[in-house]
């Protein structure tokens, strides 16, 4: 049974409860049990958790693509949407597990899936949300994922530094679809109003176009970085997180990869604060700047000891 199922059913029983108890007040032994099993419900509805908040956002749109308060073209609707589903994906997936491959499915893709809930009037909005989710952590994430998406917006229209620090809290594979959102976006000279949890951001056709601008210049590579050295700072087998202090003095930080078991980051623990050598998976984003921005994903650790001369 469903959270909000739960609630319902305790809370039906409750009120049930109370019209045996009207029924019955002519029979005290039958009054005392309802009485009994009414406190009983009550208790457990007390504790029963409320179902979360659910995961919202809303794209409002004015311009070329939107008549008024009649409608929204609905070529345009389709295509920008696509773009921005597909984000939503990438991002959740990424956040929950770590990297995200370039291409191919996505672990647990299908909890991020969005519903077209609502179409809110003032220009034309089109609201997506996840009604009545059951799962207080997947709902609180996707809740985040969708704040992360509107940061990462704002940030592509406002400035270089802005923009590089937000790249830093998504996945690589979301740039392309990003370029692809704001591509229709300023294609179609479309004003843009983004709203997620308290969150908003407002971009008109100039600043949707230097988004595009600033978004598409972003290049990025992938490499395998093989037996380098340093010292390990420790894994955390809760957050599948790892920190690496390179021979320079430069602290590392990043995602263990999926591919590892709990077992392999468990022996990786006894190497904490000892000469290690690790092999790193290396993301490179090189924004319009120029500044090269790296991801890493640890791969394997052994020790120092093991290292062939």
């Amino acid at each position: 049974m469903s959270l909000t199922d739960k609630r319902r059913f305790l809370q039906t029983q409750v009120l049930e409860m109370d019209r045996l108890r009207v029924l019955s007040a002519d029979d005290p032994f039958t009054s005392i049990a309802l009485d009994k099993r009414r406190e009983l419900l009550a208790q457990e509805l007390a504790i029963a958790p409320a179902s979360p908040a659910a995961a919202r956002t809303v794209l409002f749109f004015a311009g070329r693509p939107v008549y008024g308060s009649e409608g929204i073209d609905a070529h345009f609707a389709s295509k920008i949407l696509d773009p921005f589903l597909e984000m939503v994906k990438t991002q959740y997936s990424a956040q929950k597990h770590g990297r995200v491959g370039a291409r191919g499915p996505r672990r647990d893709e299908n909890e991020a899936r969005l519903l077209l809930t609502g179409l809110p009037r003032g220009s034309f909005g089109l609201e997506l949300s996840q009604p009545q989710p059951e799962d207080f952590v997947a709902a609180e994430q996707l809740s985040d994922t969708l704040v992360r998406l509107t940061e990462i917006i704002a940030s592509a229209a406002e400035n270089d530094e802005r923009f590089a620090f937000s790249l830093e809290k998504v996945s690589p594979r979301i740039v392309p679809r990003l370029r692809e959102f704001l591509d229709v976006a300023a294609h179609h000279e479309a004003y843009l109003k983004m709203q997620s949890g308290d969150l908003s951001v407002e971009l008109p056709p100039e600043r949707l176009r230097e988004a595009l601008g600033r978004v598409g210049a972003v290049r990025s590579t992938e490499r395998v970085l093989e037996d380098v050295v340093g010292v390990f700072r420790g894994a955390t087998l809760d957050s599948w997180r790892f920190d690496f202090s390179l021979e320079n003095g430069t602290l590392i930080s990043g995602r263990i990869s999926e591919e590892l078991s709990d077992a392999d980051v468990a022996a990786m623990i006894p190497l904490t604060t000892r000469n290690a050598v690790a092999r790193l998976h290396e993301t490179i984003l090189i924004t319009r700047d120029g500044i090269p921005h790296s991801r890493f994903e640890l791969l394997g650790l052994r020790s120092a000891d093991q290292l062939v001369k």
